[in-house]
């Protein structure tokens, strides 16, 4: 039995020393910005021109063995016009939003994004300019600390070629595991986090098709969307832009969104596509939509427009979310079912809670609406809704009453009551009737106040574009750019020619044309640590094979983005 121990101690000890040496011998590629220190371009295998650097960071995912490594830029600025590639299991890492920033710009395409297709990649620390966005097609992907902007870094807002500064478009069966941790979209000229699928198979803007549209296992958290969306007149590529659109026509399994900002966006601040789509277990937590849709010039009846907080209705669960001043409603769900909003809180918008158009089991628990310029509670063409313990507070009201039943501007289709429901709710601060027993089946407990009950909100603080980093140094002043270097102790052999850039065409197939491949299988790293976990040695101690002749045409889709017209009346 001694001896069997034993051996069972000396195979742990050296899978243990096996796991070791693979950590310590991750290979790290280091690539300088042409404005990077002396010091940072002496420590880099590949130093950037300053011009097309996309071919440069390229070029350094493309040193990194089939299991993987980091790419890890310096401080300073990037100036890319071609798509960037991380390859599977690699970390794409900046040195900090404020101190690395990549800038986006291709006078000829706005479609440039860094294209996430393998799986296995954590992307972490820096700020993306211009054009510049992410594209998602695959899983185990972690985008943390970045800041994403259509400000470009000459402080000029550029077109955005893309459906969101995150985006995600799923055309496989194997969309998941992906998580945006503290990412911020900031004054974008399209959405700042989009979802969708390529449901289009048939006819253009037909949802149809067959096949597996889901995202599953989709995290954010301290993520913030703000300004997203100027309108078509103001150089945005659409007039729908929202802060966080997480379902357009894909399915959705396992999403959670905790302590996320939508402020000020053209249209909604969270917005879930209602209706066919399959969606199971969505929880938001702690979020704040505000002030989004004010900018935005449409006005009631708003048909064609939602301009809301938040626009979610099937298998959801909202906790201790806020929404303030919304230029139509705080809480909007249409044609809803198994959705549950718990201790929420809508001030100041135009309407605090809107349940229309055929939803049903909808419960709202301990919730309140508060200075709402028209009814705090709204509900339509519904069903089995259910109030509990809700107050309103100040209601500005509309047509006579605080909150409303039936009511949908004269519409044959919708304005039709709700019905087999219960309404318990106490009133404070307005003297008019506090709801319209309107329908059939419903129960009512309606009370007034003597004083107020403020609620205990969460506040989010927004964050801002950190400035364009200043190194005190160019290429210019430190003289010729080298392109590539080698660093003592890390035998990488120097590309003496440019590698290949990206090149894009106008096709209408997004990814018909690609012809780089990868090679690299997926099996590698099952899901990644911080950032500074494989960054500990900075010299290659693997001899890493380089091909100065690798070359790659990307056909490039940029005008597929999205589905066109809406046809929902609202």
């Amino acid at each position: 039995m001694k001896g069997k121990i034993g051996i069972q101690m000396i195979v742990g000890a050296l899978l243990l020393l096996c796991l070791i040496q693979t950590v310590a011998a991750t290979t790290t590629i280091v690539v300088a910005a042409a404005d990077a220190s002396p010091a940072s371009k002496a420590a880099a295998q590949i130093v950037c021109p300053g011009t097309n650097d996309q071919a440069w960071i390229n070029e350094a995912f493309n040193r990194l063995p089939a299991e993987g490594g980091v790419v890890q830029l310096t401080e300073g600025t990037f100036h890319s016009s071609g798509w960037i590639y991380p390859t599977a299991n690699s970390q794409f890492l900046g040195s900090g939003e404020d101190k690395t920033t990549i800038d986006v710009f291709n006078a000829a395409d706005p479609y440039q994004p860094i294209h996430v297709q393998k799986d296995n990649v954590l992307i972490k620390g820096f700020t993306l300019r211009g054009e510049g966005f992410f594209l998602i097609r695959t899983n185990h992907v972690t985008i943390q600390d970045i800041t994403a902007t259509s400000i470009g870094a000459d402080g000029i807002r550029k077109p955005s070629g893309g459906n969101g500064m995150f985006f995600i478009w799923v055309d496989n069966a194997n969309t998941g595991e992906i998580t945006f941790q503290n990412c911020k979209a900031i004054d974008c000229n399209t959405h700042g986090f989009n979802m969708n699928a390529n449901r289009n198979t048939d006819s253009i803007n037909t949802r149809t098709g067959t096949g597996s549209y889901a995202i599953s296992n989709l995290k954010f958290i301290n993520c913030q969307a703000i300004r997203c969306g100027y309108g078509v007149a103001n150089g945005s590529s659409s007039e729908f832009a929202t802060g966080f659109d997480i379902q357009e026509d894909n399915d959705l399994q396992n999403v959670e969104l905790t302590n996320c900002l939508a402020e000020d966006n053209w249209e909604n601040g969270f917005h879930f596509e209602p209706g066919y789509l399959g969606t199971k277990n969505v929880v938001l937590n702690n979020c704040v939509s505000r002030n989004n849709g004010q900018r935005n010039p449409a006005t009631e009846p708003y048909n064609d427009v939602f301009v809301s907080g938040y626009y979610i209705h099937r298998n959801a669960v909202l906790n201790n979310c806020v929404a303030i001043n919304n230029k139509n409603a705080g809480f909007f769900t249409h044609d809803g079912s198994n959705t549950v909003f718990n201790s929420c809180v809508d001030i100041g918008s135009t309407y605090g809670f809107k349940i229309v158009k055929g939803s049903s089991t909808i419960t709202l628990n301990d919730c309140q609406a508060r200075n709402n310029k028209a009814w705090a509670f709204w509900s339509a063409f519904s069903e089995k809704v259910t109030l509990k313990n809700f107050f309103q507070a100040n209601a500005g009201g509309k047509n006579g009453y605080q909150s409303n039943l039936g009511f949908y501007y004269g519409s044959p289709t919708y304005e039709f009551s709700t019905k087999d429901s219960s309404f318990d709710i106490t009133a404070y601060g307005s003297s008019l009737p506090i709801i319209n027993q309107a329908g059939s089946g419903n129960t009512y407990s309606l009370n007034s106040a003597a004083s107020d009950r403020l609620p205990a909100v969460t506040d989010i603080k927004a964050a801002t574009v950190p400035p364009v980093p200043v190194t005190g140094y160019s290429a210019t002043t430190q003289g010729a750019t080298q392109v590539s270097q080698q660093v003592a102790a890390a035998p990488v052999a120097v590309v003496t020619a440019a590698p290949a850039a990206a090149t894009a065409s106008t096709a209408s197939d997004g990814w018909g044309g690609f012809g780089k491949s990868f090679g690299f299988s997926s099996s590698g790293f099952g899901s990644f640590g911080s950032g500074s976990s494989f960054q500990s040695g900075g010299f290659n101690t693997i001899g890493v094979a380089v091909s100065s002749s690798q070359s790659f045409i990307a056909s490039v889709g940029s005008s597929w983005g999205g589905f066109g017209g809406r046809s929902f009346g609202f």
